[in-house]
């Protein structure tokens, strides 16, 4: 996916948003890392945040959502895609996490986190070294989650035991 998301940012000029900052395999990690949260949820709506204002940003926001398809699944629970701008997500009521577009307003994320024990996820691993978010993951060439242990515990999100054996926590 990601050798695809080059080429399309490479002709990004005869066609804008053809590829997203998370890939389908990334997504696929995601909902079996929501399955982890402790406690987990039965399912849900996943916010993907955008910048208000930036067509590059909604642009990624709407190719992630087309890539949770019907839903995704991991454990027993089905997780849906809502894009919604960084001004309207408020508290984040409602949502079982928060995924960042490009550009997306980080803090809106963390305050959503925050005021809900939900989790910020990126593909940005910056994002999470900085605090900005709470986990970061990649799966290409191999499968690599980092999570933030200090914005995960102010944040009040937990994962199990077993899942924190699979991760990279800083």
């Amino acid at each position: 996916m990601r050798v695809a998301c080059l080429s399309g940012a490479l002709m990004s000029w005869m066609q804008p948003g053809l590829c997203a900052s998370l890939s389908q395999k990334d997504l696929q990690v995601t909902a079996k890392a929501l399955a982890f949260l402790d406690p987990a949820p039965s399912g849900g709506v996943v916010a993907i945040l955008y910048a208000k204002g930036d067509g590059a940003s909604q642009a990624d926001a709407n190719a992630i959502a087309a890539l949770f398809g019907d839903g995704l699944t991991g454990g027993s629970a089905t997780f849906t895609a809502k894009v919604i701008d960084s001004g309207a997500l408020g508290d984040g009521s409602g949502f079982v996490a928060v995924v960042l577009a490009t550009n997306a307003d980080a803090a809106a994320a963390m305050a959503a986190s925050k005021a809900h024990h939900i989790p910020c996820i990126t593909a940005s691993a910056a994002a999470v070294q900085s605090g900005a978010c709470i986990v970061a993951i990649q799966s290409d060439p191999k499968v690599d989650i980092t999570v933030s242990h200090a914005a995960a515990t102010s944040a009040g999100v937990g994962f199990s035991s077993a899942f924190r054996m699979l991760i990279h926590e800083i």
